[in-house]
């Protein structure tokens, strides 16, 4: 028999508060229901993370791109350093290292590409079942042209973002890099990204400090996802451009 115990995540804090005025003892088949909030520190987090990544400046952005991914990573790991392994705190570290390995394992496998993966992927076939091997649906027409320039022999990267038939192939320096400190990336995925750096340092620093992210969005697209903002041209800040000095 259910338990009727249902756990829900928010990204803002204030809709946690709001949710839990609002339906806490309100009876539902007869029975009052109890809503508490837990974990107030990781939700502060996530909530940040939406502004890390450019929240209000369209740039290609949307769901939980790698940024949003690696830091609530980084958060979960912090916070289980920070919890008492006591009778009181061991529910939350058991969900926390719970969901560690879910999202290590959703990150390790999904997002990750290297000369590999990328081979793989250009033969997927489209498969919708729980046993699929294109569990995304990627159409390999979706692939796009630049990326079997920039990939290098030895070297791989956590892409910008996957959803079911909507994968994100660029380079987003922010996200490999907290990938790398906060130990999502496994060793091998760590030497991989710096391999990468160094074998396309010429498209990702050259004379300047590293670039966000890597292509620029520019002509049609440009127009269609920056809303033709003059910030967000090729190669400026919001587009493939550097970190501010």
């Amino acid at each position: 028999m259910s338990k009727g115990i249902a756990e829900i995540f928010f990204s803002r804090q204030e809709d946690v508060i709001s949710a839990v005025k609002r339906y806490n003892n309100v009876e539902l088949d007869g029975k009052p229901m109890k809503i508490e909030m837990v974990t107030p520190v990781l939700m502060h987090l996530v909530a940040v993370v939406d502004n890390i990544v450019g929240r209000g400046r369209m740039y290609g952005c949307y769901g939980y791109p790698i940024e949003i991914q690696a830091l609530f990573f980084m958060a979960l790991r912090a916070a289980l350093t920070m919890l008492k392994h006591d009778t009181e705190g061991k529910e939350f570290v058991e969900r926390i290292i719970t969901r560690l390995h879910a999202l290590s394992y959703h990150m390790r496998s999904y997002f990750w590409l290297d000369f590999q993966q990328l081979n793989d992927i250009y033969r997927y076939k489209t498969e919708y079942s729980h046993t699929a091997v294109n569990k995304f649906n990627v159409i390999p027409d979706s692939i796009p042209d630049w990326i079997f320039e920039f990939m290098p022999t030895h070297g791989g990267y956590f892409i910008g973002n996957v959803s079911p038939a909507r994968m994100d192939f660029r380079w987003f320096a922010l996200g490999n890099c907290i990938a790398i400190l906060s130990s999502l990336a496994t060793p091998e995925q760590s030497m991989a990204i710096m391999d990468l750096m160094e074998s396309r340092w010429e498209q990702l620093v050259g004379e300047m400090p590293m670039k966000i992210c890597y292509p620029a969005i520019e002509s049609h697209d440009w127009r269609i996802v920056t809303g033709c903002d003059p910030k967000n041209t090729r190669w400026s800040y919001h587009n493939g451009g550097p970190w501010p000095g």
